[in-house]
């Protein structure tokens, strides 16, 4: 049978790290076959949304651009400023330094305005005026980029903050920045609330994705998106294929894929992974096997890393060899994990 050049990337945030992935009463067989089929995966600190980036013909500029393709993808406009993400994160004092906790992503309208007024103030004579086209997505944007080059956030607390502060010649100025924002965040009356209600307080600001709009890259293999929302759906956007909602399983993206090569299903984190398996990693693998798919990726993340497989399908001898084996989807993840 002739290999259909169609190429299945499954995204699932948060694979190696939800809480119910390493547990050994879980079973994921086809999930599992197609992790083993890949082999150990690649790792890049890079980033998961800068991967995906990648296989949509998006260049690293002296940092990833990704802020000004969402920001474009939510309204707003380019005019060739450098954007950077500007992420409301919950930063943890230890003893010795500081450590990410994670980004807090359930501010109000109020809460994002008020956020904004008191940054835009602070850094009005240092050229950043910010932004927040939505509360869960605020940017600082600058007429002069930068000479910096910045890291994803890490969502965890086991590594020091100072390990993913930006570097590059101006990153001296941008690191001071960011103590000043912790320092003038401490008692916001966003904070004092969230406080009362018991919510992790917006202490610190993470500063990560900067570049200029790029255009739309050259001509690539066609792509059909499905996601619901971050970083896939403004990468659709910007190379001119908008996102579809995700279907409910992987028959409706790929008969809605159709004269595509590169198929990109994005699956939120909430995903079950009982629903994940079903609805998505046995009929991959189905196809993967009877030829009917080229090749499945699967990108996830651990700790600020991008992780991420590349299964082929497999030869007659795997294929084989396959009906015998059990796949242990717990021992996959905990070979993939740097832990």
């Amino acid at each position: 049978m002739r290999l259909v050049p169609m190429q299945l990337l499954l995204v699932l945030p948060g694979l190696i790290d939800r809480p119910d992935t390493g547990a050994p009463q879980v079973r994921a067989p086809a999930l599992a076959e197609l992790l083993a089929l890949a082999g150990p995966p690649a790792r890049n600190a890079d980033g998961l949304d800068a991967a995906i980036a990648s296989r949509y013909g998006i260049e690293r500029q002296a940092d990833w651009p990704l802020a000004a393709i969402r920001a474009a993808a939510l309204g707003l406009r380019a005019n060739g400023a450098y954007w950077l993400a500007a992420d409301p994160v919950t930063l943890v004092v230890g003893r010795d330094d500081v450590a990410f906790s994670g980004i807090v992503d359930d501010l109000t309208r109020a809460d994002a305005d008020a956020l904004v007024t008191t940054l835009d103030t602070h850094f009005a004579d240092d050229g950043i005026a910010f932004v927040a086209p939505r509360p869960d997505a605020i940017f600082a944007r600058l007429a002069t980029p930068p000479r910096l080059t910045t890291h994803p956030p890490a969502a965890t607390t086991d590594e020091p903050l100072r390990m993913r502060l930006p570097e590059g010649p101006d990153a001296a100025a941008w690191r001071r920045w960011q103590s000043e924002i912790q320092m003038l965040l401490h008692e916001h009356p966003v904070n004092v609330e969230r406080e009362k209600n018991g919510r992790p307080p917006v202490n610190g600001v993470w500063f990560s994705a900067g570049g200029v709009l790029p255009p739309p890259p050259a001509p690539t293999p066609p792509i059909r998106t499905f996601a619901n929302d971050g970083i896939a759906v403004a990468l659709a956007a910007h190379v001119g294929a908008p996102a579809r909602a995700v279907p409910a399983n992987l028959a409706g993206a790929l008969e809605g894929a159709i004269g595509t090569q590169l198929v990109v299903v994005a699956l939120a984190s909430e995903v079950g992974l009982d629903d994940v398996e079903r609805s998505w990693a046995v009929p991959a693998r189905d196809a993967l096997v009877a030829a009917r798919l080229a090749g499945v990726s699967i990108f996830s993340h651990e700790a600020g890393d991008a992780v991420t497989w590349h299964a082929s399908r497999p030869q007659l001898w795997q294929r084989l060899a396959g009906r015998f084996r059990r796949y242990d989807f717990a021992a996959e993840i905990a070979a993939a994990s740097r832990a």
